[in-house]
């Protein structure tokens, strides 16, 4: 077996005690640039990997930073984590990543576990039915934490999020200007804040629009997958065939609804007008193509990314809150109202 490379070893080969080694390492100005370099050269012909744990338990210091977030089977999250990890990158740091699956004890778990392991701060997307006093409870008063895409009823937290009542109004209002008067919601369950956000959008929609609630066009889903979409546009038809517009939390659910109603021999963009939220890549390349609000997905993740640097640097500078306004992305699937 192959020994282990170690400082000695690399210190030997190059004729230089241990500490000048660890020094150039570490990039030391203490050594000049030129011998970094041949040290440096030296340690990589030999197959040296540095401990990096072993330094920060000798320094005190740490470059690891986690992100949690609540389910990474929806691709919106998948763009989110993108632009994180880019970013905290940038600053040489090392990310901890958790697929929480809108489990509770799940987020939990990962959270005194990245205690444990001395991270340095959290970028979290809370899972369903987090409280803020609970969340507080586990990481700490002072704990670097942003919450991102998901806010809490807690200004004590470091916010990024979406303007997600403005998109919703938008989306109305565009319906509205283009002749729709029923206008179905085809959302998710009230048990997070952005879905509570943007019911709470389309409501202001409709009430700018002199227009009534009618709770047979409301139809929240547990879940927020094709299938749910699917089935909730039957139920909707069913219920209310004279819908003519409608407004879905997520991309997904909007395309299920498509599909829904290409099953009962309606021509989307023509017949009716259906609008997503997200602007998932994919919604681009269907057919027809999902008209969405465009969530700025890769600002809201960069600006988590430096929220958390910046409370890490000042972790008693007072919190601060983010909103990152979306825009409305016509395609194939709105159209006049018939």
């Amino acid at each position: 077996m192959t020994p282990r490379v170690t400082l000695k070893t690399v210190a030997a080969a190059a004729g230089v005690s241990v500490s000048a080694v660890s020094l150039a390492l570490r990039d030391n100005p203490r050594i000049s640039e030129e011998k970094r370099a041949e040290i440096k050269r030296i340690a990589g012909e030999l197959g040296y990997i540095y401990n990096r744990h072993a330094a920060n338990l000798r320094t005190g210091t740490n470059d690891t930073v986690s992100v949690c977030v609540n389910d990474l089977r929806n691709p919106v999250f998948a763009e989110f984590v993108t632009s994180i990890e880019e970013a905290l990158r940038e600053s040489d740091r090392l990310v901890l990543l958790c697929n929480a699956h809108e489990e509770e004890e799940v987020q939990a778990s990962f959270i005194r576990r990245m205690l444990e392991q001395g991270s340095n701060g959290l970028v979290l997307s809370p899972v369903a039915g987090t409280r803020a006093e609970a969340l507080r409870e586990v990481v700490g008063p002072q704990f670097p934490t942003v919450l991102m895409s998901r806010g809490l009823d807690d200004d004590s937290f470091d916010q990024v999020v979406n303007d997600d009542p403005l998109g919703l109004r938008l989306a109305v209002q565009a319906l509205v200007e283009l002749g729709h008067r029923k206008i179905a919601w085809i959302g998710g369950g009230q048990d997070t804040s952005t879905a509570r956000r943007r019911f709470a959008g389309f409501e202001a929609g409709l009430r700018e629009a002199g227009l009534p609630i009618d709770p047979t066009l409301v139809l929240p889903t547990a879940h927020t997958t094709l299938e749910a979409g699917r089935r909730a546009m039957i139920q909707i038809l069913d219920a209310a065939p004279e819908v003519t517009g409608v407004l879905c939390f997520g991309d997904l659910l909007a395309l299920g609804a498509v599909s829904a109603c290409r099953e009962r021999g309606l021509e989307v963009g023509r017949d009716i007008s259906i609008i997503g939220h997200d602007d998932i890549e994919e919604t681009a390349y269907f057919d027809p193509a999902l008209s969405t609000v465009h969530v700025r997905k890769r600002m809201i993740g960069r600006t988590a990314a430096e929220l958390l640097l910046q409370r890490i640097d000042a972790p008693f500078a007072p919190p601060v809150s983010r909103v990152i306004a979306p825009r409305l992305v016509f395609r194939g699937t709105t159209g006049p109202a018939p």
